[in-house]
C-alpha cells in the first residue's frame, strides 16, 4: 500500500482527468486520507497548515471528480470498476435506488372526466385538456392526476 501524500494525490487526479472512466482505487482509500489529515493536523507548524490545506483542495478535487463520474456511470446504466473506495459505491447503490424507486411511482392511471372542461393549466404550469363529459386518459404525472382528483375533474377508474 503506498503512502498517501499531495503527490500520490495529484497523479492520481491527474489520470482521472485525463480519462472519462472511474480509475480503480483501494476500498479504504478516502480512509486512509482521513488518517492522514488527522496527523496532519495534530502537527499545527505554519509550514504544515499550507501543507494541510493544500492537501485537502486535492483530496476535494479529486472527490469531485470521481463523483461526476459515478453520476456519469449511473446515466449511462454502467457497473463500477473494481476495488473503489466504499463511500462512492455507497453513493452509487442509494442513487440508483433512488432511481429505481422514481421509475415505479410513475406510472400512468386511467382517469374518467366528470365534465366538459377547457384547456386548464395546472398550478405547476402545465396544459392539460380541453377534456369532454366521459372522456377516459391516461396520465402518468403524479401531481397533474393529483390536480385533476382533488379539483373533482375526474375519478380514478
Amino acid at each position: 500500500m503506498e503512502e498517501i501524500t499531495p503527490e500520490v494525490i495529484f497523479s492520481k487526479l491527474q489520470a482521472e482527468r485525463k480519462t472519462g472512466e472511474l480509475l480503480p482505487l483501494p476500498a479504504d482509500f478516502y480512509e486512509q486520507i482521513d488518517k492522514e489529515i488527522e496527523s496532519l493536523k495534530k502537527n499545527s507548524s505554519m509550514d504544515n497548515k499550507q501543507y494541510l490545506e493544500n492537501f485537502i483542495k486535492l483530496v476535494n478535487q479529486l472527490k469531485e471528480r470521481r463523483i461526476q463520474k459515478v453520476l456519469i456511470y449511473l446515466a449511462y446504466n454502467k457497473q463500477l470498476p473494481q476495488p473503489i473506495p466504499r463511500s462512492e459505491e455507497n453513493l452509487f447503490k442509494r442513487i440508483k435506488a433512488i432511481m429505481s424507486e422514481e421509475t415505479k411511482s410513475v406510472q400512468a392511471k386511467r382517469i374518467k372526466i366528470n365534465l366538459d372542461i377547457p384547456e386548464i393549466i395546472t398550478p405547476e404550469g402545465n396544459k392539460i385538456g380541453p377534456f369532454s363529459k366521459d372522456q377516459i386518459i391516461e396520465i402518468d404525472d403524479n401531481k397533474e392526476i393529483e390536480y385533476i382528483l382533488q379539483n373533482k375533474i375526474g375519478e380514478l377508474i
